[in-house]
């Protein structure tokens, strides 16, 4: 009789193990599914900024112009180049504004291609966007900066504040 009692508990035990095991099993895929359901979106504590601004460059018989409109970090805006004895580029930005520095991808036509390049400028307490020069690469049929951290801004290529037109 011993022996019988022994195995009828060794199975309840067996039994509950496995219910208790499932119960766990369960309640680990319940706390699953609800930090993937929870909402990740952000939700800002301040309204976003949102301007509209325009520059030019202009030294001797050279002349650039940049158009930015920015909505919180993200930004657009129109780059055109017109430099004495190169060919003028003409074309679009799209990218962010991570505190004073503008990091956008540049797509213009010259020469009859269009081209895509990494551009970055940063606006110093002048209220003037100085535009980052540095070592570049092509990754993925783009021109890139190879090291960000080693770009010059230096007072080469400043835009000035302007009007829009």
């Amino acid at each position: 009789m011993k022996l019988s009692s022994m195995v009828i508990s060794v199975a309840a035990l067996s039994v509950l193990a496995s219910c208790n095991n499932e119960n766990t099993n369960k309640q680990a895929n319940d706390s699953a599914s609800k930090v993937i359901a929870v909402d990740t979106t952000f939700t800002a504590t301040h309204p976003k900024a949102h301007s509209n601004d325009c520059y030019v460059y202009i030294k001797n018989r050279d002349t650039a112009s940049l158009k930015l409109n920015i909505d919180g970090e993200e930004l657009t805006g129109e780059l055109n180049y017109n430099l004495f004895e190169k060919d003028s580029n003409k074309g679009k930005i799209a990218g962010e504004m991570k505190g004073d520095t503008i990091i956008a991808e540049y797509t213009f036509d010259s020469e009859g291609m269009r081209s895509v390049r990494e551009v970055v400028f940063v606006k110093k307490d002048d209220g003037n966007i100085y535009e980052g020069t540095g070592e570049v690469m092509e990754k993925g049929g783009k021109m890139i900066f190879k090291d960000r951290s080693a770009l010059k801004f230096s007072p080469t290529l400043v835009f000035t504040k302007t009007d829009c037109k």
